[in-house]
């Protein structure tokens, strides 16, 4: 039985979405195996891995593991620039991953093209 939508929590919420994600994930990794076009199933799996990253981001809120979704031990008026105040005291160092787009002025990223 579901609970009321007004009666949940944040938490119930995410944790909601999460299925649902989590099934529109195993659709997409299913569905890239249906398929014969190389492409179709470079994206379906793309999708896959997006909702992926999404559903790690709901389980983050969940847990509290991420320090922007743990409760806030002093209150700040919620404004942008106390937020951008707030975060530039930062002790930890900027996240650095492997999908980082190195961009230079002599050498810009290609263009997108969407056809």
């Amino acid at each position: 039985m579901q609970q009321n939508e007004a009666t949940m929590t944040p938490q119930q919420h995410a944790q909601h979405i999460a299925q649902m994600l989590q099934q529109a994930q195993q659709e997409c990794r299913a569905d890239s195996g249906r398929v014969s076009d190389p492409k179709a199933q470079a994206l379906f799996e793309t999708i896959a891995e997006v909702l992926g990253g999404a559903m790690k981001a709901l389980e983050d809120y969940q847990q509290g593991n991420e320090r922007a979704w743990r409760a806030s031990t002093s209150q700040h008026s919620g404004s942008p620039a106390a937020y951008e105040h707030s975060a530039s005291q930062s002790t930890e160092p900027p996240v650095v991953t492997d999908m980082a787009v190195d961009i230079s002025k002599n050498e810009p990223p290609p263009k997108l093209f969407t056809e």
